[in-house]
């Protein structure tokens, strides 16, 4: 219950400041690195359903950008080596945001202003905040 209040506060957060963070998609990828798979893609499909009720775009689009960031985290962690750090927050995020507007501009043919900085700030501030939602979430999720 607290990880879907999580996504309505980050939501309009997202939605309502010019923020270069995205806080949805860090949240995607936390619940598939912190969660596993199963709960990055089912997080990340209310995400996504959460997402385009706020936004305009494609419909359809960012369920399944979402859903296949929370879902690819989880798959990666399960098979890799990962050990908790900041140094692997930083790189999942990374890549996983790089894998989000990469699939984006692949799906609409339109690349956003500002993506790179996007992908580089919200990977410098989801370690601190993976920290913030992991001591507010349960862990027998």
């Amino acid at each position: 219950m607290i990880l879907f209040i999580w996504i309505i506060i980050l939501g309009f957060l997202q939605s309502a400041t010019q923020l270069s963070i995205n806080f949805l998609g860090l949240f995607a990828i936390f619940a598939g690195l912190k969660k596993g798979p199963l709960w990055g893609l089912f997080i990340g499909i209310f995400i996504g359903g959460f997402a385009e009720i706020l936004s305009s775009q494609v419909s359809g689009l960012n369920l399944t950008l979402y859903s296949g960031i929370g879902l690819v985290a989880g798959i990666i962690k399960q098979n890799i080596y990962y050990r908790e750090g900041v140094i692997m927050d930083f790189l999942f995020s990374f890549f996983g945001m790089l894998l989000f507007y990469l699939a984006y501009f692949a799906f609409t043919r339109t690349a956003q202003a500002g993506v790179l900085f996007t992908i580089i700030f919200s990977s410098i501030i989801s370690p601190l905040f993976f920290k913030l939602i992991d001591a507010d979430t349960p862990s027998e999720l």
